[in-house]
């Protein structure tokens, strides 16, 4: 029999690294434990709810939470929160829950449930969460929703071998087309890259340099000074600003020799600024050695026609696809594409 234990960090070291043990054998991530921490305890909205399957013995061998956000919306009451660092270890996943015995629902249901009501009760919300197809049909016995958001995956290649061995979740025919591309994205922005000089108007400034102030009424989050330096941490990402435009920004993942740059959060009331950014975000994925230079663009952002057709015309490989994202039904005014400032801000919590 196990038990079901819900608690509000920060949890003790064992308990954070008995947690992350799992997750980064089960998923094949790579977090370290003081980037777990950072995130489950240090959030300027406070630490996280925990949701912890144990043993008898005290052994943790399944684990869920929600992290709440600070909001940048009209309604500061609000209290975001997102499902992250979700396992149950494969060896108990059909053994009975103290308290739910006669509950016939899979394991990890009982203690996503459990936890979603508990923080509902709390005022929190909206809930959400990111996850596969596959774990969307579970998902949903807990009142979780889908919620539809086309993109352009736009990828600029310049490690064509590289990129077509590491990229996740593609076959071997859309390697085949990275590699190809990728010869010549990189051999053009290579010949480019010599020839163009560095940008005057674009700069570099501390990722928590300046706050930013909310746009609209859609619910966006990483805005304050101290959201944008718990959301991005120093060493990982760039946070460029524009001279001509002081509003406008990019935050920008560094990359690595299996990642692409990839650029996370971002303003732009111009596609301009983007044509202008992008030798600067070529220049910053070959000072990291990565693969290539990835930009997500979302249906909802205003000027998304005309950032792609910028992106197209420097070379970029757009493809179309549909981000799917869970959202809890506690808060139905939340069940809304355009009710969200969409970005992959919401989703890259990696090392």
């Amino acid at each position: 029999m196990l038990n079901l234990r819900l608690a509000r960090g920060p949890l003790d070291r064992v308990a954070n690294e008995a947690i992350l043990l799992e997750y980064n054998r089960l998923t094949k991530a790579r977090i370290p434990i003081e980037e777990f921490e950072h995130w489950v305890q240090r959030s300027p909205a406070g630490p996280a709810w925990h949701a912890l399957l144990e043993t008898d013995e005290g052994r943790i061998v399944g684990h869920t939470c929600l992290f709440p956000f600070r909001v940048g919306y009209s309604d500061e009451k609000l209290v975001p929160a997102k499902s992250e660092f979700s396992i149950v270890h494969e060896d108990f996943r059909k053994i009975k829950i103290r308290g739910f015995e006669n509950v016939n629902r899979p394991t990890f249901i009982i203690i996503l449930d459990q936890l979603f009501k508990h923080c509902t009760a709390l005022g929190w919300g909206p809930i959400f969460a990111s996850t596969n197809e596959k774990n969307q049909v579970f998902t949903r016995r807990v009142g979780l929703r889908p919620l539809q958001f086309p993109l352009w995956e736009c990828l600029l290649t310049l490690r064509p071998r590289r990129a077509a061995a590491e990229l996740p979740n593609i076959n071997a025919r859309q390697r085949a087309a990275v590699f190809a591309a990728g010869v010549g994205q990189s051999v053009g922005w290579s010949i480019a890259n010599l020839a163009l000089p560095a940008a005057k108007n674009i700069r570099t400034v501390p990722l928590g340099a300046e706050p930013i102030s909310p746009k609209g009424t859609q619910l966006s989050f990483f805005e304050d000074r101290c959201s944008l330096k718990w959301r991005y941490l120093d060493g990982q990402y760039v946070r460029f600003a524009f001279d001509s435009k002081p509003s406008d920004y990019v935050i920008v993942k560094c990359g690595s020799d299996d990642r692409y740059a990839r650029v996370c959060q971002w303003r732009l009331e111009t596609a301009k600024m983007a044509r202008d950014l992008i030798p600067e975000l070529v220049r910053l994925a070959l000072q990291e050695k990565a693969l290539g230079v990835r930009w997500a663009i979302y249906d909802t952002d205003p000027i998304s026609s005309q950032l792609l057709a910028s992106m197209k015309k420097a070379g970029f490989i757009c493809a179309s696809r549909t981000r799917i994202m869970m959202v809890h039904e506690s808060m139905p005014n939340f069940n809304s594409p355009a009710v969200w400032n969409m970005n992959d801000s919401f989703f890259s919590f990696d090392p």
